[in-house]
C-alpha cells in the first residue's frame, strides 16, 4: 500500500479517461441478516475482460440515485459500480415484510434503522459482487458519503477493497461507543489506499477526518466551508473518478510505466565532450 500524494497529480490525469460506454445494468436482491430487503444496481461497462468495480453507499436521506456523477465517469475509465439503497432509503425499505423507512431525526432513524449494521451489509454486497461474471474480484473499491462514508471504512477489513472515498465520514453516535477508535482501527486493518474529503465548519466529519490524519495509506482534504457529501461532486467529481482510476486500472495492468524525461546512456562513441570536439577539430582541419 502506497502512501497518497494525490489531489495535485491526480488533477493532471483528469483528461485520461477511456471513451464513454453504455454501463450495462443488473437489479441486485439481497437479504441482511436482520431481515431487510435490500436493493441496487449493478452497472459493468463494455470489456472483454473482467472489470474493477467501485460499490457506493450513499448519504442519508439519499438513494442510490445520487451517486450518478461519479458513476458516468468511471464507467468512463471502464469501472463498474454497485449503488445500493441503504437500509430505510430508497427501495430498501421492507423489514420481515413490513414497511420500514428513515425519517428526518437521524438519530431515531439510525437506532430504528440498524444503521450500526450498514458496514456488514456492505460486506454481504461485496461476497455478491464477486460471484458476478464479469467483476473482477481483486479490484474491488468502496465509496460512500456522510454515514455511508463511515460505513465503507469500517466494512473494509473484511470486503479488503484496493482503495476507499469518504466524503464526510459522519453520523459517529450511529455506531455506538468507541466509534471513533472503531474507525481509526479499520484503517490499520483494511490497508486500502483512502480519500478523506471533509469541510472545516462540518463538524462531525471534520473531527473524523483529521482523526485519520497521518494513518499509513491515508489522505485527507480538508477545504473551509460548511460542504457535506454529494455536495462536492460540484467540484470534486473528476478528482473522485481519477482516484479510482489511479488505483483500480493503472496499477493493476502489470505494465512497467517509464519515468517521463528520462533517457538510455548514449553509447560512448556518440558522447559529446571536450575530447571529443578537439579530435573533431583535428579531423577537419586542412591537412
Amino acid at each position: 500500500m502506497r502512501m497518497l500524494h494525490l489531489l495535485a497529480p491526480l488533477a493532471s490525469l483528469a483528461l485520461m479517461a477511456a471513451p464513454a460506454t453504455t454501463p450495462t445494468s443488473t437489479e441486485m436482491a439481497l437479504t441482511s441478516a436482520d431481515g431487510f430487503a435490500l436493493k441496487g444496481t449493478l452497472s459493468l461497462p463494455a470489456a472483454k475482460g473482467k472489470v474493477p468495480v467501485v460499490i457506493l453507499a450513499h448519504q442519508f436521506r439519499s438513494d442510490r440515485s445520487g451517486w450518478a456523477p461519479l458513476a458516468e465517469r468511471l464507467a468512463a475509465r471502464g469501472i463498474g459500480t454497485l449503488a445500493l439503497d441503504l437500509r430505510g432509503h430508497g427501495a430498501s425499505t421492507q423489514k420481515g415484510g413490513v414497511e420500514v423507512t428513515v425519517s428526518g431525526d437521524f438519530v431515531a432513524s439510525a437506532k430504528a434503522m440498524g444503521f450500526d449494521q450498514i458496514p456488514a451489509d456492505l460486506v454481504q454486497a461485496a461476497a455478491w459482487l464477486r460471484r458476478q461474471p464479469g467483476v473482477d474480484g481483486r479490484r474491488i473499491g468502496l465509496a460512500g458519503s456522510s454515514v455511508g462514508a463511515f460505513s465503507v471504512i469500517l466494512a473494509a477489513p473484511t470486503v479488503k477493497p484496493v482503495a476507499i472515498l469518504s466524503l464526510s465520514p459522519a453520523g459517529t453516535g450511529a455506531f455506538g461507543e468507541g466509534a471513533l477508535e472503531k474507525l481509526k482501527g479499520a484503517v490499520l486493518q483494511g490497508r486500502a489506499s483512502t480519500l478523506v474529503l471533509a469541510s472545516s465548519g462540518d463538524k462531525d466529519a471534520f473531527e473524523n477526518a483529521l482523526s485519520l490524519k497521518g494513518l499509513p495509506g491515508v489522505d485527507v482534504a480538508v477545504k473551509d466551508g460548511e460542504e457535506h457529501g454529494f455536495a462536492y461532486f460540484k467540484d470534486r467529481a473528476d478528482l473522485m473518478a481519477v482516484f479510482f482510476g489511479e488505483y483500480l486500472t493503472y496499477h493493476h495492468t502489470g505494465k512497467t510505466y517509464a519515468a517521463a524525461g528520462v533517457k538510455k546512456p548514449e553509447d560512448a562513441k556518440n558522447v559529446i565532450n571536450d575530447k571529443t570536439l578537439a579530435e573533431r577539430k583535428a579531423a577537419e582541419a586542412p591537412k
